[in-house]
């Protein structure tokens, strides 16, 4: 192949990627100004959690700026399959049959783990520890959280465990692709979870609840993952035997 067009394949993937980013941001831009409109409803959910805290807010733009951020966050998770599919449709064409077959599993998967953990931590762990803060607060002193860093409390609770309940569905992907072995995460295991319990402490409030309520999930899906890996580095050897006795 000349050096010309070697030139002119990178300036068409380079185009194209471009093509795909401008359609994800459009499409998010566009989410997010339709949710926008249903960011009053979303708060109140945030604040049913618990009702009892008084919420204020210190700024005149500081509740604007709330239903921006919400509004952004919102259409990034619903927009995710438009922006998976323009993913997909970028890199599917390097990719064999096989590794496409793990990558689109993952993207489902993916999408699906996400929402059990924000929802488990919306309907488990954020009431547990709103619950928590309350009955530590002191008569003397009257609780007035602003409602910018009560809904970033809530947020990047939900973000932290979407994102934990994802290890499986990484684990597969990587597993899949013939990245990771069962025996690598077995002989690594006490690491992994020292490492969970340091990424819990990082992503989480400073408080010692949260990041246990985050960590004991995510060393239940520590060993899920391993099963995950396990079947799956089995169904590659089995398929392996069959085609060297065909």
């Amino acid at each position: 192949m000349k050096p010309s067009q070697k030139t002119g394949t990178l300036v068409e993937h380079l185009a194209e990627l471009r093509k795909r980013l401008i359609i994800i941001l459009a499409v998010n831009l566009a989410g997010a100004l339709i949710c926008y409109e249903y960011m009053a409803g979303l708060i109140q959910l945030f604040i049913s959690l618990n009702p009892g805290m008084n919420l204020v807010y210190i700024s005149p733009s500081e509740l604007f700026m709330v239903y921006v951020k919400l509004a952004l966050i919102c259409a990034v998770v619903i927009c995710f399959p438009i922006s998976a599919l323009q993913i997909w449709l970028f890199i599917s064409k390097g990719l064999l049959k096989k590794e496409q077959f793990y990558v689109l599993i993952s993207f489902f998967f993916g999408l699906a783990f996400f929402l059990a953990g924000a929802l488990f931590c919306y309907y488990v762990v954020l009431p547990i520890i709103l619950q928590f803060f309350s009955r530590i607060a002191l008569e003397e002193i009257a609780p007035m959280v602003s409602i910018e860093s009560y809904v970033s409390f809530c947020t990047t609770m939900l973000l932290s465990f979407g994102a934990a309940f994802e290890l499986p569905v990484a684990v597969f992907l990587l597993s899949g692709l013939e990245l990771l072995k069962p025996a690598t995460l077995r002989r690594w295991h006490g690491v992994c979870i020292l490492l969970i319990f340091i990424i819990a402490a990082i992503v989480t409030p400073p408080d010692v609840v949260s990041q246990v309520l985050l960590a004991v999930p995510m060393t239940g899906l520590l060993e899920l993952s391993i099963a995950v890996c396990w079947l799956v580095d089995r169904h590659k050897q089995r398929k392996r035997s069959t085609s060297v006795l065909r």
